[in-house]
């Protein structure tokens, strides 16, 4: 059988530096990231913490290990009885459900607390015997009645996308930032609550910050077609920590300061309430204004977004700039956590120009691709449209520090045709 080793299959594998004295900022950083290896429907998962000889030994302590998507029907498994080697946990999971994404930590219970660690996020591989002709990709939509080409599918005697492991962890999905090694961030790629093979969106979350840098994410019929509305179901996004995530169960504080903005709006996943559920995860959050911002030139521009949704799939990024931290707010933690207010939003898009070409981007030429940006103060306006702010993408890589669109080396970044965006 096929062995592979995988830190972590959705994020960063991120590790906490060891500690002299034993101490950390936080609980979680009493463990370093865990390492899990694969075969097939079995997985090894090791953690070395940085407790001292005998406290593991003497402290109920374990692993807990369930499935990423509430969708899926896989039990969680709660492992009490570890392998323990000095300062190491370590146990075997097995019969794990087959081609699924799981998350994995450690925990000790000390003085009547828990005490966890960050996640490793991992994925069986073993395919069911018979294949599920409704679901042959591992990112393909089923059937709609009007069905499009699926440009993140092609046909198998295509090739497929170029590899590139140090860019980005799916190199199909031509939306994705690459991974930064930044022990702030937490990477998180959230499938379709109700289509598990289906991403629905990535982010980038900062603990320092505390809020998105950005996310990413493809917009299509097949998320937006539908009128499901705002189901206002705030909740803590189930693969980051929740120790450093905003608890935004009402607004930021103080009262009336700023609104919880979606950075994927609710109105762009409007499909099904189970996608849409998936926007109101605190990690979809950051602090804006809402008049004249969040509820005014904000909102013009992701509904005008919609317009450029194509048969071959729009891809976006809508990020979060911070030219300083001199702004902050709460939220509704005791004690309350300090969440850094952005300076600047913005989005940036890329599509085939065409529209209905039938392949992936990466297939194409640059001439047949257009992507552009749109760059924002974080302030009230009036009187203006969202077109007024269209950048080249290359511009705004500049301001952030980012690259998008790895995935679409040949991307024109740099050009910039203001007559093909309606937006």
């Amino acid at each position: 059988m096929r062995r592979f080793f995988a830190f972590v299959y959705c994020f960063s594998a991120l590790a906490f530096a060891a500690c002299d004295d034993n101490k950390g900022d936080s609980p979680e950083q009493w463990f370093r990231q865990p390492e899990v290896t694969v075969d097939g429907l079995t997985a090894e998962v090791t953690c070395l913490t940085l407790f001292g000889k005998g406290v593991l030994a003497s402290n109920p302590c374990g692993f807990v290990c369930q499935p990423v998507s509430s969708a899926s029907t896989a039990p969680a498994i709660t492992v009490t009885d570890p392998r323990i080697e000095d300062s190491m946990l370590k146990c075997t999971l097995t019969s794990l459900a087959p081609e699924t994404v799981y998350m994995v930590y450690p925990f000790v219970d000390m003085n009547g607390e828990r005490m966890a660690g960050k996640p490793a996020v991992f994925q069986t591989w073993e395919a069911p015997e018979e294949p599920d002709p409704d679901n042959p990709g591992p990112d393909e939509p089923k059937p709609d009645p009007d069905p499009d080409p699926d440009p993140d599918n092609p046909d198998p005697d295509k090739p497929t996308p170029p590899q590139d492991p140090g860019a980005t962890r799916h190199s199909g999905w031509a939306e994705l930032l690459g991974e930064k090694e930044n022990a702030d961030y937490y990477y998180a790629y959230y499938m379709c609550a109700n289509a598990p093979t289906v991403r629905n969106y990535t982010v980038c979350f900062s603990k320092e910050l505390c809020g998105p840098i950005w996310v990413a994410y493809p917009m299509h019929k097949y998320y937006t077609n539908g009128d499901v509305g705002r189901n206002e179901k705030w909740q803590y996004g189930p693969i980051i920590p929740t120790s450093v995530q905003p608890s935004l169960k009402s607004a930021y504080k103080p009262i009336n300061s700023y609104s919880r903005g979606h950075m994927l709006a609710s109105n762009d996943r409007q499909s099904s309430v189970a996608i849409n559920e998936q926007t109101y995860y605190f990690t979809n959050m950051s602090p804006q204004i809402q008049n004249g911002f969040n509820g005014g030139i904000w909102k013009d521009l992701e509904l005008n977004c919609h317009k450029m949704i194509c048969s071959d799939t729009l891809y976006m990024v809508t990020g979060a700039h911070f030219a300083n931290r001199n702004t902050t707010c709460e939220d509704n933690s005791k004690p309350a956590k300090k969440v850094t207010v952005p300076t600047n939003f913005y989005k940036v898009l890329i599509r085939s120009k065409a529209g209905d070409t039938g392949k992936p981007l990466w297939e194409l030429s640059a001439d047949e691709i257009e992507c552009a940006g749109y760059w924002f103060d974080h302030k009230s306006y009036s009187g203006v449209t969202p077109s007024q702010f269209i950048k080249s993408v290359e511009w705004i890589e500049q301001q952030t520090g980012q690259t998008f669109f790895p995935n679409v080396p040949q991307a024109p970044k740099g050009k910039l045709n203001t007559s093909f965006w309606k937006i």
